[in-house]
């Protein structure tokens, strides 16, 4: 038996004695820690500063060389070998100890293309188990949606802040993915879905006035429109940016939507990239990251970034951060990995 030591990032701790078995399966049937898949997503990634352990099965792309090496885990695939303290980001109130939210039923309500490689997805809570079932949703992070019929689940972060049990997912379409399929060949208004959930770490932190800049690739606009959407709800008066990108024309999609956003928020400003483009209409010609570079050249400030979308994106955003000397402790994160 361990004494394993969760310390959140508000300074808070939870102590536990624990066999040698990996920390979220323990923690699952106490219910208490954030969590997704049980599988390497890197939801439950966390600091281990102290300790010997055993890192198991973990993808590089959730845990690169240079992390692990500086120590970071998943809590779903780390085996203590002595006492361990771990160091999770975010706050002690975001650490549930009520039952996670499984089989829940939410209701089809629209399923369109937005773009060409682009649905967006409105599901509306069931009753009467949105009066039985508190969701506890907070703005950027996702549930897992089943395909009816099946076992197969995927995790989808969810656009808006889930007023009146309506969530809305934007989900990009991947050529033989399973829920792509679904999307364009089976699901229909009125269609009922299992959902599990909400889960992941990724979410507005304390900044301390500092402004922030929310950086989206692709469909990594989903979650970081959640927050935004909540800063506008809450009139929130720090200056936030939004910079948003796609590789090709096409694949663009709520821009109007955004416009209409930063119109009814005076402290935000949109910006767009598109990567094999001219330029114009309202978009630049370059990638997300030429445009976070330009915005960090802007002033001395260091801004609180969030960043969402695939590896290589976090990768160059992370390295463009760096050199602008923002601190890596003020660079939130969600990196998409391969489903299945």
């Amino acid at each position: 038996m361990y004494q394993i030591v969760i310390e959140t990032e508000d300074g808070e701790t939870c102590r536990r004695m624990r066999p040698s078995e990996d920390w979220i399966s323990r923690a699952e049937a106490e219910r208490n820690l954030l969590a997704s898949c049980r599988a390497g997503c890197a939801t439950c990634k966390a600091d281990c500063t102290d300790g010997d352990y055993e890192l198991i099965d973990v993808k590089v792309q959730a845990v690169p060389p240079d992390e692990e090496e500086d120590g970071k885990v998943l809590l779903c695939r780390t085996f203590p070998r002595s006492d361990l303290h771990l160091l999770v980001p975010y706050t002690y109130d975001r650490i549930s100890f009520e039952a996670i939210q499984t089989n829940w039923l939410a209701e089809i309500l629209a399923c369109d293309r937005v773009s060409s490689n682009v649905v967006r997805l409105v599901l509306q809570r069931s009753r009467p188990m949105a009066a039985r079932i508190s969701l506890n949703f907070v703005p950027g992070q996702f549930v897992d949606i089943e395909i009816p019929g099946t076992h197969t689940r995927r995790s989808y972060s969810m656009a808006s802040v889930a007023e009146d049990g309506q969530l809305e997912f934007i989900i990009r379409l991947l050529p033989d993915g399973a829920f792509s399929k679904f999307l364009q060949t089976e699901a229909k208004v009125g269609m009922r879905v299992d959902l599990r959930g909400p889960a992941g770490s990724f979410f507005l932190h304390d900044h301390g006035g500092r402004s922030r800049v929310f950086v989206a690739g692709g469909t990594g606009l989903s979650p970081v429109l959640s927050m935004i959407r909540q800063l506008g709800k809450a009139s929130d008066p720090s200056p936030a940016t939004l910079l948003f990108g796609v590789t090709n024309r096409e694949e663009l999609f709520y821009v109007d939507e955004l416009k209409t956003l930063a119109q009814s928020m005076p402290t935000l400003g949109v910006r767009i990239a598109v990567v094999n483009d001219d330029g114009g209409n309202g978009v630049d010609k370059g990638t997300v990251i030429d445009l976070l570079r330009a915005e960090l050249e802007k002033s001395d400030a260091k801004p609180d970034i969030y960043l969402c979308g695939p590896p290589g994106m976090i990768e160059a955003a992370f390295a463009a951060a760096a050199t602008a000397g923002v601190p890596k402790e003020q660079v939130y994160l969600e990196k998409f990995l391969a489903s299945g």
